[in-house]
């Protein structure tokens, strides 16, 4: 079985807007106005770092009505030392601690599994945003060659350090009773990127990524 829902790809402009980019898609999906959130974004301040909380308000800002899973509420202490975290977390952490008051009602303080995410794909017919870890998410299409293959592997022991990243999941492929994940993935050239389950709970479980999941719903669900 094959479900996948149809999301126009867009390329992130630098390294910090993945998040901002999985949220444009997401209103080229919904159509939407574009310039509506560019006039937002344009007023929003946020160090040139979005943490998923970020993401969630401007959602919610656009009456796109979504629901923040996390395992963490606030800017973890535990980060303090991590180098993806560290020269960001004190300037973002008094933002990020208001956003998460003031979104309390759309934050569930819960993890999600994979059955209950491709529920939510088939029953609302709209993408996910996840966080994932960038140096252990692995697509199985876009590694061609066994040459691509031993130098993915090789940058990823040199750069082992997490490397937070958004991706929008849009869809699954059954095949032989295992489920293989069909994202969009805007730091790449490429439309489509798929991965096994095994690999996408690895990467959005990882350390760093408090498991944030970002679910939308329809336009008319309350």
């Amino acid at each position: 079985m094959t479900f996948i829902l149809p999301v126009k790809h867009l390329k992130q402009q630098s390294n910090w807007d993945c998040g901002i980019t999985c949220l444009r898609m997401l209103i080229d999906y919904y159509h939407l106005d574009l310039s509506s959130f560019e006039y937002l974004l344009s007023s929003y301040e946020c160090n040139e770092s979005t943490w998923t909380i970020d993401l969630l308000h401007l959602l919610q800002q656009l009456n796109i009505h979504a629901i923040l899973y996390t395992i963490t509420i606030g800017c973890s202490t535990t980060y303090n030392n991590t180098p993806y975290y560290q020269t960001l977390i004190d300037k973002d952490r008094e933002r990020v601690d208001k956003l998460f008051i003031k979104e309390s009602s759309n934050v569930k303080l819960s993890s999600i599994d994979w059955l209950d995410l491709k529920k939510h794909l088939i029953e609302q017919r709209t993408p996910c945003l996840v966080l994932i870890d960038a140096n252990k998410l692995e697509c199985c299409t876009c590694k061609t060659t066994i040459f691509h293959q031993l130098i993915d592997k090789l940058v990823s022991k040199i750069s082992s350090s997490y490397q937070g990243h958004y991706i929008l999941v849009i869809g699954y492929i059954t095949n032989e009773n295992n489920d293989f994940i069909r994202y969009v993935d805007p730091g790449r050239n490429d439309e489509f990127c798929t991965t096994t389950k095994e690999n996408f709970d690895l990467a959005r479980k990882a350390f760093g990524t408090d498991e944030d999941i970002i679910l939308c719903y329809k336009k008319d669900t309350i």
